[in-house]
């Protein structure tokens, strides 16, 4: 039996960051477009907001497109200064089994 070592925290940052950016670079163009836009979009419209509604009005990811890329996208305008995180939801998706997800605000100033 083999003992499996954990991550440093900062590594599996690390690791996380790269594999989001890997998951953006080879999303389709056209639907991570319309899904950066929405985000754009819910931030700057000054209400609360979760990766759900962002889903609502880009729609889902086509069939070749990691379901990934919603998170990914987040993650990316997160740490751009696009959006903070103001609290968590349960997610109102039947394939997402009301689990946690994060409330979104946009940035200003």
């Amino acid at each position: 039996m083999s003992a499996v070592e954990q991550l440093d925290i900062f590594e599996a940052a690390r690791q996380r960051d790269v594999a989001f950016d890997q998951v953006v670079e080879h999303s389709d163009d056209t639907y991570r477009n319309k899904l950066w836009a929405t985000i754009q979009a819910l931030a700057a419209g000054g209400e609360t907001f979760c990766a759900d509604d962002a889903r609502l009005m880009a729609g889902d990811p086509p069939a070749a497109c990691s379901t990934n890329l919603v998170g990914a996208l987040f993650n990316h305008a997160a740490k751009a200064g696009l959006i903070r995180t103001v609290g968590f939801t349960r997610s109102a998706r039947v394939v997402g089994h009301s689990n946690t997800v994060r409330m979104w605000r946009g940035v200003t100033g």
